[in-house]
């Protein structure tokens, strides 16, 4: 295979796997990988990211044809276009006999519903995997994994998830149900992002150190990562580097009033939380962490409010 040595076009050596998507996530995700001894052939839209990954002992790949030649590929892209973009019907009509795709992206339920009508109809099977944990969770292996499929495909996916994660979740046979699953989660830390905010701007105000009360929150009522790590963003108005950025948080929010509004829930606060993340972004905080919402709360608090969002 051209720029893929080890990988021709047949499935490849059974410890030989694909990995599409090299943005944050993804980098960190095939770094682990290849920490703990697995031989992992790349793609990526940019070449940077690929020879990063390389210098640590990764393949590079030509294509995406030649990624599936793996017959076993992992995928985490940005959204539900780039998924769809990337698995394209002529890619899946090319791809080995007996090939399985576990799609560990944050997408709609929509989309993997028809992602995986799709790629059955073309003889490859398809799992979803969606991830909690940042970059450096994962560069841990300390993912937590959320995981739905036909049994036999994620027993054939499992040595891997389970070096990505420190856990792996059934969901069931349905991919929908992990992804449903995941939009649920984030939809819980949008909400944790927001009342930190307004907890924090609140003492603020008051003159009560906030960095202390971080302390105190996730030492007492409300341990884990979400209360500890993002308050002490909040606290610090530390928002560079994003682990996970003001736009794709907006993006999460919008697939889980997607999914509300196709299973007839109201999601009551929904509309505030867009508000927020609207404001934020036109405020110049679109790429930075997610946790930057805590600025327009601050900002209309002292009578400053942020660019109005039409």
């Amino acid at each position: 295979m051209p720029g893929a040595s080890g990988a021709g076009s047949t499935a490849a050596a059974a410890d030989t796997i694909g990995f599409i998507g090299l943005g944050t996530m993804g980098a960190a995700m095939v770094g682990r990988l290849l920490a703990t001894g697995h031989s992992v052939v790349v793609w990526n839209r940019s070449r940077s990211a690929m020879d990063a990954l390389a210098a640590l002992g990764a393949t590079p790949a030509d294509s995406v044809h030649d990624v599936l030649q793996t017959g076993l590929v992992f995928s985490i892209l940005s959204n539900d276009e780039a998924v769809q973009e990337v698995f394209s019907a002529a890619e899946l009509a090319a791809a080995p006999e007996g090939a399985l795709h576990v799609n560990m992206a944050t997408v709609s339920a929509g989309a993997a519903t028809a992602l995986d009508r799709l790629h059955r109809e073309h003889g490859v099977a398809y799992a979803a995997a969606p991830v909690l944990g940042r970059s450096t969770v994962a560069e841990q292996g300390a993912l937590t994994v959320l995981a739905a499929g036909a049994d036999a495909d994620l027993a054939r996916a499992m040595p891997y998830l389970e070096a990505m994660g420190r856990r792996v979740w059934p969901f069931g046979v349905d991919p929908a149900a992990a992804n449903i699953a995941k939009i649920s989660m984030n939809y819980l830390i949008i909400h944790a992002l927001q009342a930190m905010s307004e907890s924090l701007t609140l003492l603020d105000a008051n003159g009560v150190n906030a960095s202390t009360f971080v302390d105190v929150m996730a030492d007492s009522l409300f341990p884990g990562p979400v209360y500890s790590g993002y308050g002490a963003l909040i606290a610090d108005r530390r928002y560079q580097p994003a682990g996970f950025t003001t736009r794709l948080g907006l993006k999460d929010l919008g697939l889980a009033e997607q999914a509300a509004a196709g299973a007839g829930v109201a999601l009551t606060t929904a509309a505030d939380l867009r508000d927020m993340f609207e404001a934020a972004i036109a405020d110049g905080h679109g790429d930075d962490d997610w946790s930057s919402i805590a600025e327009v709360t601050r900002a209309r608090s002292a009578g400053h409010p942020p660019t109005t969002v039409n």
